[in-house]
């Protein structure tokens, strides 16, 4: 289970409450919380460009762009600094140098932030073993406990598959249900709750 202290690693469900925000059926995979405050990035919302297009944007050249990249979705991470690029990596890569800057939220899982050292990974990037990020969900101290309070977030534990699902229509439902719970009931429970 999700140790009481920090909600990293681990999943946001978005419930009904957040409909017609930003946040409407996402799941975020939380890789920083502690008293400082909270971070996270989107899984399931996808942007109409791949890595190696958005590489090339940024000035590298494209004779350096593994084709990886070029089969590489970008996602919306969250609305906070939406104008950085940030990867998730999980722990069977081996192509990106560990930077000062990363960010590891379970052993062998982190997320580079470093310029330089995305753009090393476009050198030997291979498909599935990453995903990048444009921006990052971000919440200031205690923010996040009073969201989680008022029912606009469920709780799930760290699973590697709902990070690079490719089925990416249904992660929300897909969560829902390793919490038991239908996403129909869950809808109608939403609607009740606002009357």
């Amino acid at each position: 289970m999700i140790s009481n202290d920090t909600l990293s690693p681990g999943f946001l469900i978005a419930s009904p409450r957040l409909d017609g925000s930003v946040f409407e059926r996402t799941v975020i995979v939380m890789v920083q919380h502690d008293v400082e405050g909270a971070m996270g990035f989107i899984v399931n919302r996808p942007i109409e460009v791949d890595l190696g297009t958005l590489l090339e944007m940024v000035d590298v050249d494209q004779d350096q762009i593994s084709k990886a990249c070029y089969e590489e979705t970008v996602f919306f991470g969250g609305p906070v600094r939406v104008e950085q690029l940030w990867v998730i990596e999980d722990q069977q890569s081996q192509f990106s140098p560990s930077s000062e800057d990363d960010i590891e939220f379970l052993p062998g899982w982190k997320v580079v932030t470093s310029a330089e050292t995305i753009k090393h990974m476009a050198l030997g990037a291979e498909k599935g073993t990453f995903r990048p990020y444009m921006g990052f969900a971000g919440w200031g101290p205690g923010q996040l406990e009073g969201e989680i309070a008022d029912g606009s977030w469920l709780l799930l534990d760290f699973d590697a598959e709902l990070v690079f699902s490719a089925d990416l229509k249904n992660v929300w439902s897909q969560a829902l249900e390793r919490l038991g719970i239908s996403e129909t009931v869950f809808m109608l429970m939403g609607k009740a709750g606002e009357a």
